[in-house]
């Protein structure tokens, strides 16, 4: 059995997510980083974007939203800090276009999530 990370994603009202995974990608700007097994100790400042978490066949397994924060990795545990994590399944553009528009202070969050899902139907067709 490979050897996994422990993934650690605090939001300001819980801890939204806490698995034992084999691989992490998360947004960084214009390039992604993936998250592997003993890796170097790593902090960093979290682009808002797409993370996705793979298995050991770099499978996509699932896929959210993140938006800024802070990431924290060391002795296969990576611990991230966010403001928001949504499940890309668990909202489409017209809510993410509603929620822009209904949270001020989170409109740019949610317009990124609008324009993936501009992206990814372009990409589509």
């Amino acid at each position: 059995m490979s050897k996994k990370i422990a993934l650690k994603i605090y939001t300001p009202e819980k801890l939204a997510l806490d698995n034992e995974v084999c691989r992490v990608v998360l947004p960084d700007g214009r390039l992604n980083l993936t998250i592997i097994p003993q890796r170097a100790p790593t902090s960093l400042i979290l682009e808002p974007g797409v993370m996705q978490i793979l298995d050991e066949s770099d499978t996509v397994k699932e896929q959210y939203f993140i938006d800024t924060g802070v990431v924290n990795v060391a002795s296969d545990i990576c611990t991230i800090s966010t403001l928001h994590l949504i499940k890309t399944n668990a909202i489409n553009k017209h809510q993410a276009l509603e929620t822009a528009s209904a949270e001020p202070q989170a409109a740019d969050f949610y317009k990124m999530i609008a324009n993936y899902f501009d992206s990814f139907a372009q990409t589509k067709s």
